[in-house]
């Protein structure tokens, strides 16, 4: 590998063979895959393996084979916790939280848990105004809506100051204006930051409008990673998919009331 390529890789999987326990079924069978600084979304059906990808570049799995490099880092050398938020926040689809503080209180715990530096009152303020958190301040977690609950750890991701998010299907339960300006801030604020963000969404368009690289996932075969605009073609998606493209859109329409039956809405 190159100087610049090393330079400009976050993560690095290295012959990564990976399966659970309970059905012994390979998710990935010696996978070497690079990736990149920047803004990357994860593309395929659900079970592709989207989720076990991003638990395996965090460091929150370990590869029964191979290695992976968190910023140059074997990610088995991570044991610590906080060691491993130091370089990445991880994002699940379904975060629940038992707590008696109310969510101002927690905001300013995170921020001053976290690795940020400088002077975060600025920031802190954009992302109360960006996730509409000033009516909720006073509230504890149990007592938001899971579109609100969503946006509240949103900004915790943020205000701990990893070098790296991670988030699975982080904004399902946002009204549709909501995610486009929750997303919209994200990648602004990584390009900024010179961060990167992975994640993973049931909407084909938000991916497609807020990435800088594609990493999707075939019906057969290893993950392929590109360059969103050369990557995002109707020919590509429909055979991950193994749906015409005109028919996406109902079947994200579908997975979203899943989801918002399964865990609540807004």
């Amino acid at each position: 590998m190159s100087e610049s390529a090393a330079t400009h890789t976050e993560i690095l999987l290295q012959g990564v063979s990976f399966y659970y326990p309970e059905s012994q079924d390979l998710v990935f069978n010696r996978l070497s895959l690079e990736l990149p600084r920047g803004v990357t979304s994860l593309v395929g059906q659900n079970g592709a393996g989207k989720s076990t990808l991003l638990l395996l570049a965090a460091g929150i799995l370990l590869p029964l084979e191979g290695a992976v490099l968190l910023r140059g880092i074997d990610t088995r050398s991570l044991r610590e916790e906080r060691e491993r938020q130091r370089h990445v926040s991880f994002v699940y689809q379904n975060m629940e939280f038992e707590t008696e503080e109310p969510l101002g209180d927690l905001l300013e715990r995170v921020r001053a848990g976290g690795f940020l530096a400088g002077d975060s009152d600025a920031l802190l303020q954009e992302l109360l105004e960006v996730c509409q958190l000033r009516p909720l301040l006073g509230r504890r977690l149990q007592e938001t809506s899971k579109g609100e609950l969503q946006r509240a750890i949103i900004a915790f991701s943020i205000l701990y100051g990893s070098r790296i998010l991670m988030m699975d299907e982080p904004i399902f339960a946002l009204e549709d204006y909501q995610k486009r300006r929750v997303m919209e801030f994200l990648v602004r604020y990584v390009r900024e930051q010179n961060m990167s963000l992975f994640y993973s969404l049931h909407e084909l368009e938000l991916s497609r409008s807020y990435s800088d690289h594609l990493l999707l996932f075939p019906r057969t075969g290893p993950p392929v990673l590109g360059q969103t605009e050369e990557l995002f073609t109707r020919e590509n998606i429909e055979e991950a998919y193994q749906v015409p493209f005109t028919m996406l859109k109902a079947r994200e329409q579908l997975y979203r009331r899943h989801l918002l039956e399964r865990y609540g809405s807004d």
